[in-house]
C-alpha cells in the first residue's frame, strides 16, 4: 500500500501538506492573494473536506473484496486516475 520508503505517518504528512497547498492556492485563487492566510477557517474547513473525502475514498477501497483492487486503487489515486470501472453484473 505505501512504497517501501513510506510509512503510514510519512504518507498522512505528504498527504496533509498537499492540502494545505492545494488549499491556499484554490482560496487565494477565487478571493486574492492573501485570503488563505488571512482567513485560516476558509483554509481548515477546505483541508477538513480534502481529509473526509480521501477517508471516504480508503474506506471504500478497503471495502473492496478483491485483494488487488485496494492496491489498485491507491495506485489510481496516486497517478490522479479513476480506477477502471468493474464490469457490471452478479457477483459469486
Amino acid at each position: 500500500m505505501f512504497a517501501e520508503e513510506e510509512g503510514p505517518v510519512e504518507a498522512a504528512t505528504g498527504f496533509a501538506d498537499q492540502f494545505v497547498d492545494a488549499g491556499v492556492a484554490k482560496l487565494d485563487g477565487l478571493f486574492g492573494a492573501g485570503y488563505a492566510k488571512a482567513n485560516p477557517q476558509a483554509l481548515a474547513a477546505y483541508i477538513a473536506a480534502c481529509a473526509d473525502n480521501l477517508n471516504a475514498f480508503m474506506t471504500a477501497a478497503a471495502a473492496v473484496r478483491d485483494d488487488n483492487a485496494f492496491d489498485e486503487a491507491i495506485a489510481a489515486l496516486e497517478n490522479e486516475q479513476p480506477p477502471a470501472p468493474k464490469p457490471k453484473g452478479r457477483r459469486r
